[in-house]
């Protein structure tokens, strides 16, 4: 599991990822990508229940994201 890509939904919590790509349109990929969350940003896993939304910090800023939009923003995790 060392640097396998996987969607963000399925991310533990306090868990620091690397954004790596979406899987999406481009009116999909612009909407996330104005939020902050780009290729290659660095974002930590703030809450992921497995039900309801995952709670992400990415460049100073708390984002509560859909499950259906977090299944399709993949990450690799960062091993500090």
């Amino acid at each position: 599991m060392f640097n396998e890509i996987m969607p963000l939904a399925d991310v533990s919590e306090n868990t620091k990822v690397q954004i790596v790509s979406f899987s999406g349109g481009y009116n999909f990929v612009r909407r996330l990508q104005e939020m902050g969350l780009v290729p290659g940003q660095i974002a930590k896993i703030i809450r992921n229940s497995k039900i309801g939304p995952v709670e992400v910090s990415v460049m100073g800023s708390n984002l509560a994201i859909g499950r259906g939009i977090a299944s399709k923003i993949l990450v690799k995790v960062v091993y500090e």
